[in-house]
């Protein structure tokens, strides 16, 4: 699983899996928006410390699979979450940086 070692010092420091369950998962309760048109409510937006997340239930499973993490200083992430063959769960950070660089 991701430690919130594994962040880089520019990154926001919330670690995915302290922010879910014991599972790693984060549990998707009153989405209230709907991002990908579907007709379908699928995502919800979080205040965590100085930071904004917006988690996303791409699958329609009930849990986030998809969060964006943005800092109070702009700095972002974004984190998918996998479920391997062997059923370990982790999350998967796929892009990083800086807004208004």
């Amino acid at each position: 699983m991701i430690t919130t070692d594994e962040f880089t010092a520019d990154q926001p420091e919330i670690d995915p899996d302290d922010f879910g369950t014991e599972s790693g998962t984060v549990e998707l309760a009153g989405p209230a928006y709907d991002i990908d048109g579907d007709g379908i409510l699928d995502t919800r937006t979080y205040e965590v410390d100085d930071a904004m997340i917006v988690a996303t239930d791409t699958d329609g499973d009930g849990d986030a699979d998809h969060l964006t993490i943005v800092d109070s200083g702009g700095e972002y992430s974004a984190w998918e979450f996998h479920r391997d063959a062997d059923g370990r769960e982790r999350w998967e950070r796929i892009d990083e940086g800086g807004l208004g660089r």
